[in-house]
């Protein structure tokens, strides 16, 4: 692992003549969430050259309210939807701009120099990938709450590709819901690989890493970010990830032990049950564990599964559609 504290905390490394950004998001009926990401778009200083929404079919007010304010507007057909095929097609559509910034709609960046600290990390020429801290939402369940202090700690830290042999999945670890990419080097591996049900940003990284670039955690960069599965959606997002790290060649080559991160992940957990709500928190933390676990285990298997059966257990069943 590299100097993290070399990591500049704020630097406008983007203002440079010549050098623009973009910020791209992917939508699909985010009217419940445009209105504080849209916000937050309109506060950043200094601000991206251009922001870039590809919206899947929405039927809600989601193109009226992105319009209204000003931005840049793709429209796809929802069967073309793919998160490493949709961002590829932002990539070629930003092809003018230095640094690519993906974020999800449900992502809302904080402070008004979020952009500045998102791109920091780009000071360093061997970075490619550089992504921010996840804050939940203030309603968030403790297990969210937990997963974001878990996976996105206060402290900074670069990797390269020499760490996968000691930290395995945790150093291609990255979130496509607040980062940012050299698109120059991000086009130099391919861009994203279009053929995973999820995990295109992992997947890149490791690519990335493959290359010699390296990926830089900026916690000093935040978003407002979290989920509230049910126990089903929990099940269906592991089977993907599961999947994911079967299908995937790069991470099939590297090894990356997922389980002793889940070990370590479910004992912190429970520890943080136990303070909060006692007993009853612990079992919660445990049958929740052992559902992830269980969707993670079938994921691996899926070639033995019927397609319609994954298509079932899979938060994304579209990807089971295609050939």
């Amino acid at each position: 692992m590299l100097n993290a504290s070399a990591i500049p905390e704020s630097r406008t490394v983007w203002q440079d003549e010549g050098i623009s950004v973009s910020v791209v998001v992917p939508t699909r009926n985010a009217e419940p969430h445009l209105a504080a990401l849209l916000a937050s778009l309109r506060a950043a200083a200094p601000a991206p050259q251009r922001v870039l929404f590809i919206d899947s079919g929405s039927t809600d007010r989601s193109q009226a309210l992105i319009r209204e304010a000003g931005h840049d507007l793709e429209v796809i057909d929802p069967r073309d939807f793919g998160h490493g095929r949709t961002r590829n097609f932002a990539l070629r559509l930003c092809g003018e701009s230095r640094y690519v910034v993906f974020l999800t709609q449900d992502s809302i960046p904080v402070g008004r120099d979020w952009l500045s600290r998102i791109l920091a990390p780009f000071a360093r020429p061997d970075v490619a990938i550089s992504f921010g801290r996840q804050l939940p939402r203030p309603d968030a369940p403790l297990a969210e709450r937990f997963a974001r202090e878990f996976n996105y700690p206060e402290t900074a830290d670069v990797t390269v590709e020499a760490d996968i042999t000691q930290r395995g999945i945790k150093a291609v670890f990255c979130s496509n819901s607040f980062a940012a990419y050299d698109r120059a080097k991000l086009e130099s591996v391919g861009g994203f690989p279009e053929n995973l049900p999820l995990g295109e940003d992992m997947a890149a990284a490791m690519r990335l890493l493959r290359a010699g670039f390296a990926r830089a955690y900026c916690p000093s960069a935040a978003a407002i970010h979290s989920h509230d599965y049910t126990i089903a959606q929990e099940f269906r997002r592991y089977f993907d990830i599961g999947v994911l790290l079967d299908i995937d060649p790069e991470l099939q080559r590297a090894r990356l032990a997922a389980s002793g991160e889940g070990k370590a992940a479910l004992l912190a957990e429970t520890r943080l049950a136990w303070q909060a709500a006692g007993a009853r928190a612990v079992l919660a933390a445990v049958v929740h564990a052992a559902n992830k676990f269980a969707g993670f285990q079938l994921g691996r298997n899926f070639r033995m599964l019927p397609r319609w059966l994954c298509r079932k257990c899979s938060m994304h069943a579209a990807y089971w559609s295609r050939p």
